[in-house]
């Protein structure tokens, strides 16, 4: 009977000891700069880059990283990527007059091996010419 018991407790162990190993951690990514994203915002499909990340060290970029980008390769973004929560936040300006027209806040998802990288969140319409005021959802596929 203590064999027995013995030897199912010793395979539960090497069991979860096997688990244990393969698990896989995955992790947000750490740098969006130089990435290009299918962004999909209310009924509208338009590229997303996003075309530079600041480091850790620069003024107020303790937590968070400034970005920068464009929509559509037209419009200028800027705003920030945690790269710890994957938390994303950026600010779509109209480029004659540096208005802000669009606002995204939203999340980006774990960078797994083999699996495309996500973000999606809110979308704050401020002006008229990208739809009827308000907030939508959107949503982003890294290509």
């Amino acid at each position: 009977m203590k064999t027995t018991f013995s030897r199912a407790a010793s395979t539960a162990g090497l069991l979860a000891a096997l688990l244990c190993a393969g698990t896989a951690q995955a992790e947000r990514p750490a740098n969006l700069g130089g990435t290009t994203w299918t962004l999909q915002t209310n009924r509208d499909t338009v590229q997303l880059v996003i075309t530079s990340q600041g480091g850790p060290g620069a003024p107020g970029a303790e937590t968070c990283r400034h970005i920068n980008g464009d929509i559509g390769n037209v419009a200028h973004i800027r705003g920030w990527y945690c790269p710890l929560t994957g938390r994303i936040h950026f600010v779509h300006r109209n480029l004659g007059s540096g208005d802000a027209v669009r606002v995204f806040t939203g999340n980006v998802s774990d960078d797994v091996i083999g699996q495309p990288l996500y973000m999606s969140g809110t979308m704050t319409v401020l002006a008229i010419a990208f739809g009827d005021l308000g907030e939508y959802n959107f949503a982003a596929t890294r290509r």
